[in-house]
């Protein structure tokens, strides 16, 4: 829950501050031509519902679902919260839905779900997926195959999620925010996520899982959150997306030992986290070109020796000014890192 918030606030940071699209719309097709479509500003598409005052399925043809329509904003949303069984959310689906492109789906608070099936929105797509706080813990291959033009943000925070199959996201080309954090994963394949040209959040902590290979090719990411998993090391190129959007990397609350140089994006103003770790050091290979380029270090509640390998932060170019000065940045005898006397690196 701790990260969760972490998480939270720092998205509300961005948003506010127009760092992240955080209501973004993608582009829909025209469904078994059941719906038109009209180009938006900037190209995008959105379904119109020409002549329907309600284009919601009947209501009880799919209870306890709940449909509702926004005229605002020409959308649907479906709550399917109160769902009695996996069998009972297959049956649903169904029902005849005159429109098969609704905005969002929840599921909240559920505890009856456990498997999301293979095949089960039976072909209606959702641009939003919001699966939260429930006791979901295995999603199947194709559960999520009638959303891959059309989802932008998934959300799968706090459930019990011990399967997920990653090899399908490189199908969600609009994807733009995935969090999966606070849920049972053992292993998460970085790999799975190259290649996703839209996606600017991506929310993986909370699991503690292995992370399996490097995240590459992200072009338009704007933050990673990693906190909170089983990483001991950062290896070379583990986070290079190529993005000069880069604001944030999140890798606080492992167990981190070593992180090796060129392991980061070296972007301007990054902030990366690695609080609450167990470096001894800050190696000047890995960190030097990180800082030189304005980027903005958490370092705290880690065990630093604050030997001779740090003098290099104590220097002309005053590196230590990159390095957040907080009560928990301190060296491993507890005196603060910031407050020691540059004078005790004279003979390093």
């Amino acid at each position: 829950m701790k990260s969760h918030i972490i998480i939270t606030l720092y998205i509300v940071v961005m948003c506010v501050s127009g760092q992240i699209h955080c209501h973004q719309y993608s582009i829909f097709s025209d469904v078994y031509n059941q719906s038109k479509v009209h180009v938006m500003q900037g190209g995008r598409h959105q379904p119109e519902y020409y002549g329907y005052e309600q284009p919601c399925p009947d209501a009880e043809d799919i209870a306890p679902c709940v449909c509702t329509y926004h005229i605002e904003d020409n959308a649907m949303d479906l709550n399917c919260s109160a769902v009695e069984s996996e069998e009972q959310l297959k049956q649903i689906f169904k029902a005849d839905f005159p429109f098969k492109i609704f905005k969002k789906i929840v599921i909240y608070g559920n505890d009856n779900i456990k498997v999301l099936e293979a095949g089960v929105f039976n072909g209606i797509s959702f641009e939003r997926i919001d699966i939260e706080h429930n006791h979901l813990e295995v999603i199947e291959l194709q559960a999520l195959d009638s959303c891959y033009e059309t989802a932008t943000e998934i959300d799968l925070y706090f459930n019990k999620i011990t399967s997920f199959p990653f090899v399908e996201l490189s199908h969600c080309s609009n994807l733009s925010h995935f969090d999966i954090s606070d849920n049972a994963l053992s292993m998460i394949p970085a790999d799975a996520f190259n290649g996703l040209a839209a996606l600017e959040t991506l929310i993986l902590g909370g699991n503690s899982a292995k992370i399996v290979g490097t995240f590459q090719d992200l072009s338009k990411l704007r933050g990673i959150f990693l906190g909170y998993n089983d990483l001991t090391s950062v290896p070379t190129n583990f986070i290079k997306t190529g993005s000069p959007d880069l604001g944030y990397i999140g890798l606080n609350d492992n167990n981190i030992v070593s992180v090796e140089p060129g392991a980061f994006d070296i972007v301007e103003g990054l902030h990366i986290s690695i609080h609450d770790n167990s470096l001894s050091t800050l190696e000047e290979a890995t960190w030097r070109p990180y800082l030189e380029v304005g980027g903005i270090l958490f370092v705290g509640d880690n065990p630093l020796v604050c030997g001779c390998d740090i003098a290099w932060l104590f220097g002309e170019d005053q590196l230590l000014e990159q390095v957040n000065n907080d009560k928990y940045t301190t060296c491993a005898d507890g005196e603060k890192l910031h407050d020691l006397d540059p004078g005790i690196f004279d003979q390093c």
